[in-house]
């Protein structure tokens, strides 16, 4: 059975509420960065 990034994050940080707000939000705007980062290195090898 595969486990989601929320259930490892909750068992991981004992199912803290609040900290677990607080990863899935840097996460979030990691995903966002990375996205850009790729985004604009392909356009600039097309």
């Amino acid at each position: 059975m595969k486990r989601s990034l929320k259930n490892r994050m909750a068992k991981a940080t004992g199912t803290n509420y609040k900290l677990n707000k607080k990863i899935i939000r840097l996460k979030r705007s990691w995903d966002e960065v990375e996205g850009i980062i790729n985004g604009s290195i392909k356009k600039k090898y097309k």
